[in-house]
């Protein structure tokens, strides 16, 4: 690798990372809102939930699953796009994987907001799709297998992740493709890390909240009733139901 077009491959992910999108649409589309935290009241529980996670989660949570979904397709892109073309400029040096892996710093990091910015988890597949688009598919779809097996709606979203790392290794044996993945994935969880703790907390309360509404804190509702329709518990409790005289 040169040293120049490697600074060059980082400066131009973490620049591109740093756009904030959620705060762009929320700016255009409701200038009052304010998306920098949400805190929820947990019901039926004395505790509340609290996010500084700036991304598509937050949007939807405030302008709703559209202008989420909005939210979540240009952050797959800033990650897309900048890496794919370090990945065509250069294809014979990992530059596209210093671009991917600082498009996600800065999405979390950005330059341009106080470095307070979001958890990177569509950036990140942004990077992931340009470097084995296959082995996303089959990652997630090994996830939301897990998930539905043991019935978790978290194991349903995030597993897919964590899957890439052997993924890649045993699909490519390249170190620098699984430096990549790993750093990937460090810096999500880092980034999550403060909302998975207070998960946790609730759990222990003694007035928790049921899982369906720990779900919807993480802005996983959706994935929950997924996860409770076609897990292994559901689907051999109706088979059952059937089975009854």
């Amino acid at each position: 690798m040169r040293l120049p077009i490697a600074i060059l491959a980082g400066v131009t992910g973490y620049l591109i990372g740093s756009i904030s999108f959620a705060r762009l649409v929320v700016r255009v589309r409701a200038p009052g809102v304010n998306v920098s935290t949400i805190e929820h009241r947990v019901a039926d529980s004395h505790g509340t939930f609290e996010s500084g996670s700036i991304g598509a989660t937050s949007v939807r949570f405030q302008l709703g699953t559209r202008y989420g979904c909005l939210v979540g397709i240009l952050d797959i892109l800033k990650g897309l796009l900048p890496t794919l073309f370090f990945r065509l400029w250069q294809p014979h040096a990992p530059y596209h994987l210093v671009t991917a892996t600082m498009a996600i710093v800065g999405h979390n990091y950005p330059l341009y907001y106080g470095f307070r910015g979001g958890r990177g988890l569509s950036t990140l597949y942004g990077g992931f799709l340009v470097l084995d688009w296959v082995g996303v598919l089959v990652t997630n779809t090994g996830g939301i297998l897990l998930g539905g097996l043991w019935g978790q709606a978290m194991v349903m979203r995030y597993a897919g992740l964590l899957l890439m790392i052997p993924w890649i290794w045993f699909r490519t044996y390249d170190p620098a493709k699984l430096a990549y993945v790993l750093a990937a994935n460090a810096l999500f969880w880092s980034a999550i890390w403060p909302e998975l703790r207070q998960v946790l907390s609730l759990r222990k309360a003694e007035d928790r909240p049921d899982e369906q509404r720990v779900a919807e804190l993480m802005g996983m509702g959706s994935v929950y009733r997924v996860v409770q329709r076609f897990s292994l518990a559901n689907l051999i409790g109706k088979h059952r139901h059937r089975d009854e005289p």
